[in-house]
C-alpha cells in the first residue's frame, strides 16, 4: 500500500474554526483601527486646506473661502475657492462613514491679510459616531493658523 499525502478533511475544518474565531477577535480593533485613520486624515486633510486657503488669501490680496461641498454638512467634503471670482483651488471627498463634524461654521473665510474674517477662535470638531477612538478637534486661532489637536473641542 502507498502512503497518502495531505490532509484530512477534520484537520482541514479545525484549522478553519480557529482562523474564524481569530479573526473574529481581531475585527472590532480592524474597525476601530479604521475609524482611527478616517478622523487623522479628515483632520489633516482639512488643515491642509486651511492652509491653502491662508495662502491663497495672502497671496492673491483677496478672500479666500473654505466651505462644505453640500451646505451644512463638512463630513461630504469641502472645497477652497476665491470669494470674489468663484475659482475653486482645492476639493476634498467625503470623509467616509463613521466620522462626523461638528462646531464648524457655514464657511471659513479668510481676509485678505490671512485672518479669520469672523471674530474669535475657531474650532472644528472630528469625532466617530460610535465613540470608540479619541476625537480631533481643529483650532483655527487669531491669526489664522491652524492647529490639530486629539481630544474634544472645549
Amino acid at each position: 500500500m502507498s502512503r497518502q499525502r495531505g490532509f484530512t478533511l477534520i484537520e482541514l475544518v479545525v484549522t478553519l474554526c480557529i482562523a474564524a474565531l481569530l479573526a473574529a477577535l481581531a475585527m472590532p480593533s480592524m474597525r476601530s483601527m479604521v475609524v482611527n485613520s478616517r478622523l487623522r486624515a479628515g483632520g489633516t486633510d482639512l488643515m491642509s486646506a486651511l492652509l491653502l486657503a491662508r495662502s491663497e488669501a495672502i497671496k492673491r490680496n483677496a478672500q479666500v473661502a473654505v466651505q462644505p461641498v453640500v451646505a451644512g454638512d463638512w463630513k461630504n467634503g469641502w472645497i477652497v475657492a476665491a470669494v470674489g471670482s468663484g475659482e475653486q483651488y482645492d476639493h476634498k471627498n467625503a470623509l467616509g462613514v463613521d466620522v462626523e463634524v461638528t462646531g464648524a461654521p457655514a464657511s471659513i473665510v479668510y481676509d485678505r491679510n490671512g485672518r479669520l474674517t469672523a471674530v474669535g477662535v475657531t474650532k472644528v470638531q472630528l469625532a466617530d459616531v460610535q465613540h470608540r477612538v479619541e476625537s480631533r478637534c481643529l483650532a483655527i486661532d487669531l491669526s489664522g493658523m491652524p492647529k490639530l489637536a486629539y481630544g474634544a473641542c472645549t
